[in-house]
């Protein structure tokens, strides 16, 4: 056969060259130059363990820092296939001089030095900026739903109290059968042997302590999820949140990340508990201040982070112009449907509605989901022929106008 044959697996190999086993040009010696650069420039903020001369040895900051951004460039973010790669894999074995963390050193790095791995992450985007490879001109936000390691089924307040009162009553009927065996052994004492009295009063035992373990468990759910401020409560992951996404509502983590366009070079990488976008704005702004003094001249999302206060403030103390569209108002898309219209008159700070009664105001600075609303309100909706279609309510129709509403539709003739 006329085929390229392949090298024996007998043949003796002379003075091999770990230097040569990775191109000149391969992104891995750029990683491992700033992991060096990095850890020999901060050495108060590189310190794990081997601090002292004694006892065995361990790895160093830099070879677990090198190991984990390894694989996170390229998606081996097990412990367990991190450590089998080190045996496999030629660009690991180059950058880590052939060294083999097992998973539970990696596991526990990865646990006990987050800092430091965020660290090296912002120092790197510093470095990308000090290159001009970020301008920070223009900045594009987007969230990503990533799912926690926890069961679907989360603990609500309202479940662990239902679960606390079921428990409660099964441990008071098992006191209760406690006491009707006492009293049995009482009468047994008498006249027989109480053997078998005792072992069931052992499994009740049991039951019971089993019992008080769970309300113990539960409390402390309870107290944890009453702190956090949270709906909800996954067991095995305490910090995710119930979230929204594609495959329902689970157990997950809001992962913002802010790109610059110049380059589509990632400025931002945070993770937030939050189950939406739309208080995100300011903050990962004002994180991608702090983080890497950029100011960005434009801010680009979707409206998922239509946020209109936080839109307002951003520009008016800044220099910073948002593009991002407004979703439609339900209720008005549903008025004009059934030929219902309102028009705002500024002079007389009122509406009037298409049946041309008027709304007057009746409350200042309503607060309504994070926002503020002055509320209009008509009381001469009784003989109205089109009131089924407008209100279902008694007093008449109401109507809310956001305090911002002229900047609002300043903001979306600009945006259009």
């Amino acid at each position: 056969m006329h085929n390229i044959q392949p090298k024996s697996r007998s043949e003796i190999l002379l003075f091999p060259h770990v230097e040569n086993w990775v191109s000149k040009d391969n992104p891995i010696r750029l990683l491992d130059l700033i992991i060096d650069k990095l850890v020999m420039s901060n050495p108060e903020k590189f310190q794990w363990k081997g601090q002292t001369n004694t006892g065995r040895k361990s790895y160093a900051p830099d070879t677990m820092l090198k190991l984990l951004l390894y694989g996170y460039l390229n998606n081996l973010s097990g412990s367990r296939r991190l450590e089998k790669d080190t045996y496999r894999n030629i660009e690991l074995m180059w950058l880590l001089g052939e060294l083999h963390p097992d998973h539970w050193t990696i596991c526990e790095y990865r646990r006990e030095n987050k800092e430091q791995i965020r660290f090296v992450t912002i120092e790197f985007r510093q470095f990308l900026k000090s290159e001009n490879y970020i301008d920070g001109k223009t900045t594009v936000f987007d969230g990503s739903k990533f799912k926690a390691y926890a069961s679907r089924d989360m603990l609500s307040m309202k479940t662990i109290e239902k679960r606390l009162e079921k428990i409660n009553e099964k441990l008071d009927e098992y006191l209760d059968e406690f006491h009707k065996i006492d009293r049995l052994e009482n009468l047994k004492e008498e006249f027989a042997d109480i053997s078998d009295g005792e072992a069931i009063n052992t499994a009740l035992i049991d039951k019971i302590a089993d019992l008080q373990e769970q309300i113990e468990t539960l409390e402390s759910q309870k107290n944890i999820l009453e702190k956090s401020n949270k709906n909800y409560l996954a067991p095995n992951d305490i910090e995710a949140n119930l979230m929204k996404s594609r495959d329902g509502k689970i157990p997950a983590y809001n992962g913002q990340t802010g790109v610059d366009k110049k380059n589509k070079m990632i400025v931002l990488s945070e993770i937030s508990t939050a189950p939406n976008d739309i208080n995100l704005l300011k903050k990962n702004t004002d994180k991608l201040q702090k983080q890497l003094g950029i100011e960005s001249e434009e801010i680009e999302a979707d409206k998922g982070y239509a946020n209109t206060s936080d839109i307002k403030k951003l520009e008016e103390n800044s220099d910073t112009e948002c593009f991002i569209p407004l979703p439609k108002n339900k209720s008005i898309k549903k008025d004009k449907e059934n030929g219902i219209e309102f028009t705002y008159d500024k002079e007389n700070d009122k509406f009037k509605c298409s049946q041309g009664e008027s709304l007057e105001l009746k409350q200042k600075n309503k607060k309504k989901k994070n926002q503020y609303y002055n509320v209009y309100q008509c009381e001469e909706c009784d003989e109205c022929s089109l009131r089924k279609k407008c209100t279902s309510s008694k007093a008449g129709r109401i109507v809310h106008r956001n305090v911002s509403q002229d900047w609002i539709d300043k903001y979306k003739k600009t945006n259009a």
